[in-house]
């Protein structure tokens, strides 16, 4: 007695296995058309993203002229969790992160 040659069955029952391909793809409809919509809670990003380039100032401006500044009215914001500041010359990166609501 030989070893199932799964190939040779098929061939050999194909309307058998004609009426399980149909069975799955009408399952398989059926299971989308049933799947529920909107189950995921809601996402939203509570950082944002402030970014200033001023070419051509030092470290020193950069922070005096526009991080302080930027920082100084960004700290009115409601809902304010934190801020970071990253300051090279001539860029200043600012992350505002909020609370949680």
């Amino acid at each position: 007695m030989g070893r199932l040659n799964l190939s040779e069955w098929a061939i050999n029952h194909k309307t058998l296995v004609t009426f399980f391909m149909v069975l799955c793809v009408v399952a398989g409809v059926k299971s989308y058309m049933s799947l529920g919509r909107e189950e995921d809670p809601e996402f939203a990003v509570q950082t944002m993203l402030v970014q200033v380039n001023w070419p051509g100032a030092t470290t020193a401006d950069t922070i005096s002229e526009v991080t302080m500044r930027l920082e100084k009215k960004l700290r009115e914001t409601p809902n304010l969790d934190y801020i970071n500041s990253y300051t090279t010359p001539g860029q200043a990166v600012i992350y505002v992160n909020l609370l949680q609501s």
